[in-house]
């Protein structure tokens, strides 16, 4: 499997780093507007992609270890959640892609394991 940093991210999405917080390579992708689905992964290390900007989302991300965040729509991101990022160690990243458009960008550099049916 391989890893990916948020330096990866950036340059495929050409996104913001808003917050550099740690150097965790990421090895998967998790993308949903609903936290409580978040909470049912399994995997870890990964990037949690989201349309929302509230400290739910941080406390969600901290929950389950994914140290990075990537916020789309171009959200603003209200202070409380960048000094939440920043006491737990979150990685945060900004773009102006759509949930949607970001996933099918990022699966060039995620690799997609197609799953048995």
């Amino acid at each position: 499997m391989t890893s990916t940093t948020i330096h990866d991210i950036q340059k495929t999405l050409q996104c913001e780093i808003l917050l550099e917080a740690n150097t965790t390579p990421l090895k998967g992708v998790v993308a949903s507007g609903l936290m409580s689905d978040v909470l049912t992964t399994e995997i870890e290390d990964f990037l949690l992609v989201c349309n929302l900007a509230n400290t739910q989302v941080v406390r969600t991300a901290y929950m389950v270890g994914a140290p990075t965040i990537l916020v789309t729509n171009a959200k603003q991101v209200p202070p409380d959640f960048l000094e939440l990022c920043r006491e737990h160690h979150i990685n945060l990243l900004r773009t102006e892609y759509p949930m949607y458009e970001a996933c099918v960008l990022l699966g060039e550099i995620f690799p997609v394991k197609r799953r048995n049916t």
